[in-house]
Protein backbone atom coordinates (compact mmCIF):
# COMPACT_ATOMS: atom_id res chain seq x y z
CA UNK A 1 0.00 0.00 0.00
CA UNK A 2 0.81 3.93 -0.66
CA UNK A 3 0.36 6.71 1.27
CA UNK A 4 -1.13 9.45 0.50
CA UNK A 5 -1.41 11.18 3.56
CA UNK A 6 0.31 10.59 6.47
CA UNK A 7 -2.25 11.68 9.70
CA UNK A 8 -0.10 11.23 12.33
CA UNK A 9 2.67 8.64 13.70
CA UNK A 10 0.23 6.35 13.85
CA UNK A 11 -2.52 6.43 11.07
CA UNK A 12 -2.41 7.06 7.44
CA UNK A 13 -4.10 7.44 4.55
CA UNK A 14 -3.39 4.95 1.71
CA UNK A 15 -4.22 3.39 -1.70
CA UNK A 16 -4.08 -0.56 -1.62
CA UNK A 17 -3.09 -2.72 -4.52
CA UNK A 18 -6.66 -2.35 -5.97
CA UNK A 19 -5.97 1.46 -6.21
CA UNK A 20 -9.18 1.93 -2.96
CA UNK A 21 -8.38 4.97 -0.97
CA UNK A 22 -8.15 3.58 3.14
CA UNK A 23 -7.26 4.42 6.34
CA UNK A 24 -4.53 2.35 7.89
CA UNK A 25 -3.69 2.04 11.46
CA UNK A 26 -0.33 1.23 13.65
CA UNK A 27 2.24 2.10 15.48
CA UNK A 28 4.67 3.73 13.99
CA UNK A 29 3.28 3.35 10.75
CA UNK A 30 3.23 6.97 9.65
CA UNK A 31 6.60 8.30 11.55
CA UNK A 32 9.00 10.64 9.13
CA UNK A 33 6.48 9.26 6.19
CA UNK A 34 5.40 10.75 3.42
CA UNK A 35 2.92 10.94 0.53
CA UNK A 36 4.03 8.06 -1.83
CA UNK A 37 5.87 5.99 0.26
CA UNK A 38 5.42 2.13 0.59
CA UNK A 39 3.65 1.38 3.57
CA UNK A 40 5.51 -1.16 6.30
CA UNK A 41 2.77 -3.70 6.05
CA UNK A 42 4.38 -5.28 9.64
CA UNK A 43 2.78 -2.54 10.98
CA UNK A 44 -0.53 -2.69 10.12
CA UNK A 45 -2.71 -3.19 13.01
CA UNK A 46 -6.12 -2.14 10.89
CA UNK A 47 -7.55 -0.97 7.47
CA UNK A 48 -10.58 0.42 6.93
CA UNK A 49 -12.13 0.65 3.43
CA UNK A 50 -13.18 4.60 2.92
CA UNK A 51 -15.88 3.38 0.34
CA UNK A 52 -17.50 0.96 2.90
CA UNK A 53 -17.30 4.13 5.89
CA UNK A 54 -17.78 7.57 4.07
CA UNK A 55 -18.75 8.85 7.36
CA UNK A 56 -15.83 7.75 8.98
CA UNK A 57 -13.44 9.27 6.22
CA UNK A 58 -15.37 12.56 6.06
CA UNK A 59 -14.66 12.08 10.44
CA UNK A 60 -10.83 11.68 10.22
CA UNK A 61 -10.51 14.61 7.59
CA UNK A 62 -12.11 16.91 9.96
CA UNK A 63 -10.11 16.15 13.66
CA UNK A 64 -6.83 14.70 13.90
CA UNK A 65 -5.89 11.07 13.47
CA UNK A 66 -4.99 10.69 17.39
CA UNK A 67 -8.51 10.29 17.95
CA UNK A 68 -9.01 7.30 15.58
CA UNK A 69 -5.02 6.03 17.25
CA UNK A 70 -6.93 6.31 20.72
CA UNK A 71 -10.38 4.23 19.90
CA UNK A 72 -8.15 1.42 18.19
CA UNK A 73 -5.93 1.22 21.73
CA UNK A 74 -9.46 1.00 23.00
CA UNK A 75 -10.62 -1.74 20.82
CA UNK A 76 -7.79 -3.93 20.80
CA UNK A 77 -7.89 -3.30 24.92
CA UNK A 78 -11.63 -4.64 24.53
CA UNK A 79 -10.81 -7.51 22.65
CA UNK A 80 -7.35 -8.41 24.53
CA UNK A 81 -8.65 -8.08 28.17
CA UNK A 82 -12.29 -9.03 27.68
CA UNK A 83 -12.36 -10.91 24.39
CA UNK A 84 -15.23 -8.46 23.27
CA UNK A 85 -15.24 -8.66 19.48
CA UNK A 86 -17.03 -4.79 18.52
CA UNK A 87 -17.72 -3.87 15.05
CA UNK A 88 -16.87 -1.19 13.20
CA UNK A 89 -19.29 1.37 13.77
CA UNK A 90 -17.51 1.64 17.26
CA UNK A 91 -14.86 3.35 15.36
CA UNK A 92 -17.18 6.56 13.63
CA UNK A 93 -19.33 6.48 17.29
CA UNK A 94 -16.48 6.69 20.03
CA UNK A 95 -13.97 8.69 18.14
CA UNK A 96 -16.93 11.12 17.63
CA UNK A 97 -17.90 11.28 21.21
CA UNK A 98 -14.41 11.62 22.24
CA UNK A 99 -13.26 14.03 20.04
CA UNK A 100 -16.10 16.74 20.88
CA UNK A 101 -16.10 15.72 24.94
CA UNK A 102 -12.44 16.96 24.85
CA UNK A 103 -13.34 19.95 23.46
CA UNK A 104 -16.47 20.41 25.64
CA UNK A 105 -13.82 19.71 28.56
CA UNK A 106 -11.61 22.45 27.44
CA UNK A 107 -14.18 24.94 27.64
CA UNK A 108 -15.07 23.64 30.94
CA UNK A 109 -18.29 22.18 30.08
CA UNK A 110 -19.15 18.56 31.69
CA UNK A 111 -22.69 16.83 31.27
CA UNK A 112 -23.82 14.67 34.16
CA UNK A 113 -24.63 11.09 33.05
CA UNK A 114 -27.46 9.67 33.87
CA UNK A 115 -26.90 6.06 33.64
CA UNK A 116 -23.64 6.10 35.72
CA UNK A 117 -24.34 4.29 38.57
CA UNK A 118 -26.47 1.26 36.77
CA UNK A 119 -23.21 1.65 34.31
CA UNK A 120 -21.03 1.32 37.44
CA UNK A 121 -22.94 -2.01 39.02
CA UNK A 122 -24.64 -4.04 35.72
CA UNK A 123 -21.39 -3.33 33.09
CA UNK A 124 -18.52 -3.32 35.35
CA UNK A 125 -16.47 -4.50 32.13
CA UNK A 126 -17.39 -2.32 29.81
CA UNK A 127 -16.97 0.69 32.92
CA UNK A 128 -13.15 -0.88 32.99
CA UNK A 129 -12.61 -0.43 29.32
CA UNK A 130 -14.16 3.02 29.96
CA UNK A 131 -11.51 3.95 32.61
CA UNK A 132 -8.78 2.16 30.75
CA UNK A 133 -9.35 5.39 27.85
CA UNK A 134 -9.57 6.96 31.08
CA UNK A 135 -5.98 6.55 31.26
CA UNK A 136 -5.18 6.63 27.74
CA UNK A 137 -6.82 9.72 27.66
CA UNK A 138 -4.51 11.84 30.04
CA UNK A 139 -1.18 10.04 29.05
CA UNK A 140 -2.25 11.09 25.29
CA UNK A 141 -3.70 14.64 25.77
CA UNK A 142 -3.38 15.47 29.45
CA UNK A 143 -6.96 16.04 30.27
CA UNK A 144 -8.94 14.48 33.20
CA UNK A 145 -12.11 13.53 32.08
CA UNK A 146 -15.04 12.64 35.09
CA UNK A 147 -16.29 9.30 36.07
CA UNK A 148 -19.22 10.67 33.94
CA UNK A 149 -17.38 10.80 30.48
CA UNK A 150 -16.04 6.97 31.32
CA UNK A 151 -20.00 5.99 31.77
CA UNK A 152 -20.47 7.91 28.41
CA UNK A 153 -17.64 5.45 26.74
CA UNK A 154 -18.81 2.30 28.67
CA UNK A 155 -22.12 3.46 26.89
CA UNK A 156 -20.85 3.22 23.53
CA UNK A 157 -18.86 0.06 24.13
CA UNK A 158 -22.31 -1.23 25.64
CA UNK A 159 -24.10 -0.01 22.72
CA UNK A 160 -21.79 -1.55 19.92
CA UNK A 161 -22.47 -5.09 21.69
CA UNK A 162 -25.95 -4.73 21.74
CA UNK A 163 -25.93 -2.92 18.29
CA UNK A 164 -29.63 -1.28 20.00
CA UNK A 165 -31.25 2.11 18.97
CA UNK A 166 -30.88 4.83 21.29
CA UNK A 167 -34.33 4.39 22.48
CA UNK A 168 -34.37 0.56 22.80
CA UNK A 169 -30.92 1.02 24.59
CA UNK A 170 -32.35 3.60 27.32
CA UNK A 171 -35.12 1.04 28.12
CA UNK A 172 -32.52 -1.86 28.20
CA UNK A 173 -30.83 -0.05 31.03
CA UNK A 174 -34.15 0.66 32.98
CA UNK A 175 -35.14 -3.00 32.69
CA UNK A 176 -31.94 -3.96 34.09
CA UNK A 177 -32.35 -1.66 36.83
CA UNK A 178 -35.81 -2.85 37.72
CA UNK A 179 -35.64 -6.20 37.86
CA UNK A 180 -32.31 -6.39 39.61
CA UNK A 181 -33.80 -3.72 42.11
CA UNK A 182 -37.13 -5.83 42.95
CA UNK A 183 -35.28 -9.09 42.72
CA UNK A 184 -32.87 -7.99 45.61
CA UNK A 185 -35.71 -5.86 47.57
CA UNK A 186 -37.87 -9.13 48.16
CA UNK A 187 -35.75 -12.19 46.97
CA UNK A 188 -31.71 -11.79 47.35
CA UNK A 189 -31.97 -9.01 50.25
CA UNK A 190 -28.21 -9.91 51.61
CA UNK A 191 -26.55 -10.77 48.38
CA UNK A 192 -23.26 -9.19 48.53
CA UNK A 193 -22.17 -6.95 44.79
CA UNK A 194 -19.21 -8.57 44.92
CA UNK A 195 -20.51 -12.17 45.12
CA UNK A 196 -20.61 -14.74 42.28
CA UNK A 197 -24.63 -15.10 42.69
CA UNK A 198 -24.64 -10.98 42.12
CA UNK A 199 -22.69 -11.25 38.88
CA UNK A 200 -24.84 -14.48 37.60
CA UNK A 201 -27.75 -12.31 38.42
CA UNK A 202 -27.20 -9.32 36.81
CA UNK A 203 -25.92 -11.14 33.67
CA UNK A 204 -28.97 -13.23 33.16
CA UNK A 205 -31.07 -9.97 33.56
CA UNK A 206 -28.82 -8.14 30.69
CA UNK A 207 -29.84 -10.70 28.19
CA UNK A 208 -33.60 -11.11 29.47
CA UNK A 209 -33.96 -7.04 29.32
CA UNK A 210 -32.53 -7.13 26.22
CA UNK A 211 -34.97 -10.28 24.65
CA UNK A 212 -38.01 -8.22 26.35
CA UNK A 213 -37.18 -4.97 24.83
CA UNK A 214 -36.93 -6.32 21.68
CA UNK A 215 -39.83 -8.70 21.58
CA UNK A 216 -37.75 -11.61 21.29
CA UNK A 217 -38.54 -13.43 24.49
CA UNK A 218 -37.98 -17.45 24.62
CA UNK A 219 -40.89 -18.96 24.13
CA UNK A 220 -40.03 -22.48 24.55
CA UNK A 221 -42.05 -24.85 26.62
CA UNK A 222 -40.78 -27.01 28.80
CA UNK A 223 -43.47 -29.33 31.01
CA UNK A 224 -41.29 -30.90 33.41
CA UNK A 225 -39.41 -27.94 34.27
CA UNK A 226 -42.92 -25.76 35.25
CA UNK A 227 -43.94 -28.86 37.43
CA UNK A 228 -40.43 -28.89 38.72
CA UNK A 229 -40.90 -25.28 39.21
CA UNK A 230 -44.32 -24.90 40.88
CA UNK A 231 -44.07 -27.93 43.31
CA UNK A 232 -40.36 -26.98 44.92
CA UNK A 233 -39.39 -23.55 43.36
CA UNK A 234 -42.09 -21.56 45.12
CA UNK A 235 -40.12 -18.36 46.72
CA UNK A 236 -38.54 -18.40 43.63
CA UNK A 237 -41.61 -18.56 41.64
CA UNK A 238 -43.59 -16.06 43.55
CA UNK A 239 -40.62 -13.72 43.37
CA UNK A 240 -40.43 -13.55 39.50
CA UNK A 241 -44.60 -13.42 39.47
CA UNK A 242 -44.75 -10.33 41.00
CA UNK A 243 -41.99 -8.94 39.11
CA UNK A 244 -43.44 -9.23 35.95
CA UNK A 245 -46.59 -7.50 36.95
CA UNK A 246 -44.07 -5.18 38.03
CA UNK A 247 -42.64 -4.87 34.90
CA UNK A 248 -46.47 -4.33 33.40
CA UNK A 249 -46.90 -1.62 35.70
CA UNK A 250 -43.17 0.20 34.29
CA UNK A 251 -43.55 -1.01 30.87
CA UNK A 252 -46.69 -2.51 29.50
CA UNK A 253 -46.11 -6.41 29.04
CA UNK A 254 -45.43 -9.01 31.44
CA UNK A 255 -42.94 -11.84 31.12
CA UNK A 256 -43.08 -14.65 29.14
CA UNK A 257 -43.63 -17.82 31.02
CA UNK A 258 -40.65 -19.35 29.73
CA UNK A 259 -38.72 -16.30 30.46
CA UNK A 260 -40.53 -16.52 34.07
CA UNK A 261 -39.06 -20.16 34.30
CA UNK A 262 -35.44 -20.14 33.65
CA UNK A 263 -35.18 -16.73 35.99
CA UNK A 264 -36.50 -18.72 38.57
CA UNK A 265 -33.86 -21.55 38.48
CA UNK A 266 -31.32 -18.61 38.12
CA UNK A 267 -32.65 -17.06 41.65
CA UNK A 268 -32.30 -21.11 43.31
CA UNK A 269 -29.09 -21.41 41.68
CA UNK A 270 -28.14 -17.48 43.08
CA UNK A 271 -29.36 -18.47 46.40
CA UNK A 272 -27.45 -21.52 46.68
CA UNK A 273 -24.37 -19.36 45.84
CA UNK A 274 -25.18 -16.32 47.72
CA UNK A 275 -21.88 -16.59 48.93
Amino acid sequence: MIITKPLNNNVVMAKNNKQEEVIVVGTGIGFHKKAGDVIDERKIQKVFSVADNNKLAELISQIPGVYIELTEKIVQYARRKYHLELNQNIYLGLTDHIYFALQRLQENIDLDNPFLIDIQHFYQQEYKIGLYAKEMIHRMFHIQISDDEVGYIAMHIIENEFQQKRQDFDKIFKVVNESVCFIRKYYLKDVKESSLAYTRLVNHVKYFAKRYVEGHENQSQNRLLKETIQGVFQKEQKCINRLSLHLKDEFGKEMSESEKNYLILHLRNCCELKE
